[in-house]
């Protein structure tokens, strides 16, 4: 784990990345290759449209999340991501499919993702490393899109259409949640704790600037790898991740798909508005 923690420090280094941008495409693009004719490739084939016409709710880990709103969903398609199990302690609610792909803190993450319920689960295919045991109910996906210098600059143009081919490269893990909700057929998404607002916000150039304004990024109860508070600590591009953002839009309209934002406040506008209670009624 010492060396995946070295690893990830100089995954962002421009120095480290200039040096190995002349193997990195060729080496990408056999592991592409590869994947497309592994088993997870051909599973993921049985999963086109099989939502089609129905309605899934896309669940961010936002201080606006609450076990009590989430209660409410049970019984709902719905997506969540990276460290949603903290709370589970508080609410009867699992999701239905779970997704997780950051390389830089899934190794440390496994044994709780693993642990976390028995639903599906969609992980990068950098994890299938770590071995599938019967029951994991795992679909290893292959996040891919091209090679920047700059890991801040955005990464793609356009969405992935067929997610046994690759899923995009992105900066949230909540745009690729909707990519693979797409890809199974729903046809209404709505957001829900999709705050979009970070204590700490970094730009293009990686430097990182603190927002006094903003007391949590997460929801109460969650924690980091280390099992410590994580409200705050996290980085984010905000002006990379509403690039990404976009590009779920352009693609869900061109499929004919409609994303919702039902998040209680925040500050991602890229989507339509709607009350959340209005839902249930």
């Amino acid at each position: 784990m010492d060396f995946l923690k070295a690893m990830a420090k100089y995954k962002r280094n421009k120095v480290v990345r200039v040096m190995i941008a002349p193997f990195a495409e060729g080496i990408r693009r056999h592991q592409l290759y590869e994947y497309r004719k592994s088993e997870d490739s051909c599973r993921l084939k049985m999963l086109k449209n099989i939502h089609y016409g129905q309605r899934c709710f896309v669940i961010g880990n936002g201080p606006s999340l609450k076990p009590s709103d989430l209660n409410r969903i049970k019984g709902e398609f719905s997506f969540a991501a990276n460290r949603i199990y903290y709370i589970y302690e508080y609410t009867d609610w699992r999701p239905t499919y779970y997704v997780s792909i950051d390389m830089e803190s899934l190794p440390f993450e496994l044994d709780s993702i693993k642990r976390g319920g028995n639903y599906i689960k969609f992980l990068n295919y950098e994890c299938s490393r770590y071995g599938r045991d019967e029951g994991d109910r795992i679909f290893y996906i292959m996040p891919y899109g091209r090679y920047n210098v700059n890991v801040y600059d955005k990464v793609a143009d356009s969405l992935s259409e067929d997610i046994s081919d690759h899923i995009t490269k992105v900066h949230t893990v909540t745009v690729t949640s909707i990519e693979i909700a797409i890809y199974m057929g729903f046809k209404e998404i709505y957001l829900f704790g999709v705050d979009h607002n970070y204590a700490n916000k970094v730009d293009h150039n990686g430097k990182v600037h603190k927002d006094p304004t903003v007391s949590a990024t997460y929801f109460k109860g969650m924690k980091d790898s280390k099992g410590k508070p994580g409200d705050g600590n996290s980085s984010q591009n905000v002006e990379a991740m509403e690039n990404s953002y976009l590009l779920a839009k352009d693609m869900a309209e061109k499929r004919g798909v409609r994303i919702y934002n039902a998040t209680r406040g925040g500050k991602l506008e890229v989507f339509e508005r709607v009350d959340f209670d209005s839902l249930f009624i």
